[in-house]
């Protein structure tokens, strides 16, 4: 045995043993060079180089096959370099009476880096069957949102946590893009029950969204039911992101398509969804829905604030209906995606989680006996972060007439004509009298959302009235310029506050504002914008202007503001 041959098998066997006394994962194969040159190189430096993200910087254990599948130690090439710390090398003026065959490598890595970004272990099969097949494919469709499409490493055990390591293993499949494959055939005395979990991309464990369900086919036409990506993104363009990171598929009934002993030709984040009914043994797929979790940068371009009405006593209750009355102006009421965290923060997706509500258009909620108290925030439409303006308030009704109060936006329409924008994306009621918020009423309200209005209904309230409201909007951008004046800033925040009312505007800008303006916009002069509601603001009403005192203000002053209106 020549001595390169032999310090490369003790190269081997040091490697295995480390990789064995050690918590590690296995990463994808790696294929950068080939010998056409003067050798096939797969150096350690050039493939953190090419894949930052896909391999650790410190590998505790390599291995090489050919392309093909053939162990190197079986090829009769003599190498150059073959260890983790420095990767794999074959120079071909080193081969006796030929060339270097074609390589790729793949790496273990130890815990920490393994740690970064990994799933929950999932254990989908037991070997039973033909075998222990856990492959990546199946473990999307049984465990949706809870693994990524592409993970960058795998870890594989036994049901009772010991590790199993491909390297002296007869596995037929070991990769973290297609997941793994014990076959009972192919092992002295069968498979054993294993389970796996994969190593993700970071941006994977950031903040993720779900949007909402989507059903754009049916199994009665072409031949199947198709959801697919492409389809989803033509048909709802600003609803879903470009690169979604997970999917979900159920029924239209609500039951998971892991369940339905359907067949699947397609089911992952990158392309979507597709169940051909020719590909069903005689039968038919169901009529499928899909969701998608989308990244952090889809998520955050028109986000709200993290919203928390409720607590775990009993159930956690952040419906979407209820956080409308209970934030108005806040949040949009036509959501496209949907986070909930614990208050400390931690992550909650649904799959896995039993909640009964988690969905952008009706909010979240939590009714088992052992919820934690959660938080909400929504990814809305991008026209609700532009510019908007706060209309002033209407009472058109009193608790006195028809059973309620009733301030629908199609009423007020009638009786203010182009006083109010046909669209409105916000609404806030409050007690004509006491200007007190309508959520701290006690009141139960028929109705309270921008596209239709308010409603509260007597016999509705448990033996009392309702109270007697009034209602005001916020209104897109394109409304607000039809007679927009321009920005109006008379006063700073130097003295007690910031006073940019209508009457003193109206004496500084003589001529350059209505006397009876039907909207307001505020911002600050940088140009932030600010609505009502969640800001301690004194005045805030078309009518009367924009007043904000600094010492009714939490932990500061007021900022410099200005003003313009809507005539």
């Amino acid at each position: 045995m020549s001595c390169k041959v032999f310090s490369t098998w003790v190269v081997l066997a040091t490697s295995a043993l480390i990789s064995l006394s050690t918590q590690n994962c296995i990463t994808n194969w790696f294929d950068h060079d080939d010998p056409n040159g003067n050798g096939d190189s797969e150096l350690l430096a050039d493939l953190l180089n090419s894949y930052p993200q896909e391999i650790c910087p410190n590998p505790i254990a390599i291995e090489a096959q050919t392309v093909s599948g053939q162990s190197a130690s079986q090829t009769g090439n003599i190498f150059q370099v073959y260890n983790p710390t420095t990767g794999f090398s074959c120079v071909n003026a080193n081969q006796v009476g030929g060339l270097c065959f074609d390589y790729k490598v793949r790496f273990t890595c130890p815990e920490d880096w393994c740690s970064k970004c990994r799933t929950p272990w999932f254990d989908r099969d037991n070997p039973s069957g033909p075998g222990d097949y856990e492959t990546l494919s199946l473990t999307l469709v049984t465990y949706p949102l809870q693994v990524c499409a592409q993970p960058i490493a795998i870890e594989v055990a036994t049901i009772s946590g010991t590790p199993a390591l491909p390297t002296g293993n007869n596995f037929l499949v070991y990769d973290p893009t297609q997941g793994f494959v014990c076959v009972n055939a192919q092992q002295n005395g069968g498979c054993q029950d294993y389970k796996v979990r994969f190593t993700c991309p970071v941006s994977f464990c950031h903040p993720k969204c779900v949007t909402r369900w989507f059903d754009s086919d049916n199994p009665n036409t072409n031949g199947g039911d198709s959801e697919l990506l492409t389809v989803l993104l033509s048909m709802y363009p600003n609803e879903i992101c470009q690169n979604p990171n997970g999917i979900e598929a159920q029924t239209i009934s609500g039951q998971p398509a892991s369940q339905t002993g359907n067949v699947f030709q397609s089911y992952n984040p990158t392309t979507g969804f597709s169940c051909i009914n020719a590909n069903q043994g005689g039968g038919v797929c169901a009529d499928y829905k899909v969701r998608f979790t989308c990244t952090e940068e889809w998520c955050s371009k028109c986000r709200t604030t993290w919203l928390d009405r409720d607590n775990a006593s009993g159930g956690d209750n952040e419906r979407l209906s209820l956080l409308l009355i209970r934030y108005p102006l806040q949040v949009c009421a036509q959501p496209i995606a949907i986070e909930v965290t614990t208050i400390s923060g931690t992550p909650a997706l649904p799959p896995g989680n039993i909640f009964v509500v988690y969905d952008p258009l009706q909010g979240f909620a939590c009714e088992n006996g052992a919820c934690q108290d959660y938080r909400v925030r929504f990814t809305c439409p991008s026209s609700f972060c532009r510019t908007q303006c706060v209309t002033r308030w209407f009472d058109s009704d009193n608790p006195n007439t028809n059973d309620g109060d009733a301030e629908l936006l199609s009423v007020l329409h009638s009786m203010y004509p182009g006083h109010i924008c046909p669209n409105p994306l916000g609404i806030e009621a409050k007690t004509v009298i006491s200007n007190q918020p309508a959520y701290l009423t006690g009141n139960v309200f028929q109705v309270y959302n921008p596209t239709t209005g308010f409603s509260c209904i007597n016999s509705n309230q448990g033996g009392v009235s309702c109270s007697d409201y009034k209602v005001r909007f916020t209104c897109p951008g394109d409304w607000c310029s039809n007679n927009r004046t321009a920005w109006f800033n008379q006063d700073n925040p130097s003295g007690p506050g910031d006073y940019e009312t209508l009457s003193l505007t109206l004496v500084t800008y003589p001529q350059q504002v209505c006397t009876l303006p039907i909207a307001i916009e505020v911002a600050t002069i940088s140009g932030i914008s600010v609505l009502p509601a969640g800001n301690n603001f004194q005045v805030f009403d078309p009518l009367l202007g924009f007043k904000c005192v600094n010492n009714q203000q939490t932990g500061g002053v007021c900022q410099d503001y200005k003003v313009r209106y809507t005539c």
